[in-house]
């Protein structure tokens, strides 16, 4: 009789510590997970080509480099990715910022990381996870007349995927 009631007492403290590992573990899943890339912005397009001359594309290069040099001493060179789009100039470089922040921060309270593109003709933001291991950063020319009603916009991440924007 002793041993039974040594038997369903460790079922019973094994049963205690199951309820109590069980919701822990699923929170620790939930805290490796991958944030997701979020969609484009409205006013952020995709283009197969690069659709701007060759005067706008080294300013656009140099205020990338600048960001990506920035990124890249703190997440690593090769876990850095640039995704190129375009951006409709009339778009409120602010709107832009507000999209991705709620975004983010909705995701998983992402901060914002200062960045500076070192240039007049440009602006840029990022945001960095929670855990300091993934940035989205948004870099971007300021619009132009000459530019045909687009200026090129770069995202610069290390998010493994690019499954949530739009074409």
């Amino acid at each position: 009789m002793g041993s039974k009631i040594r038997r369903k007492g460790r079922f019973f403290h094994t049963l205690k510590i199951g309820s109590v590992l069980a919701p822990l573990l699923s929170l620790s899943a939930c805290w490796d997970e991958q944030p997701a890339m979020p969609p484009d912005a409205p006013g952020v397009s995709r283009s197969q080509e690069y659709s701007f001359g060759s005067a706008t594309q080294a300013q656009d290069w140099q205020a990338t480099r600048k960001v990506l040099g920035q990124l890249e001493g703190r997440f690593g060179e090769k876990s850095m990715r640039i995704l190129a789009r375009n951006l409709d100039s009339a778009t409120d470089p602010q709107t832009i910022k507000a999209y991705y922040a709620e975004r983010l921060t909705h995701q998983a309270d992402w901060a914002e990381m200062p960045v500076s593109t070192f240039a007049d003709r440009a602006w840029a933001f990022a945001f960095v996870s929670p855990n300091g291991k993934h940035v989205l950063a948004i870099e971007a020319l300021n619009a132009s007349e000459s530019a045909g009603g687009i200026v090129p916009l770069n995202i610069l991440t290390n998010l493994d995927e690019d499954t949530g924007s739009t074409q």
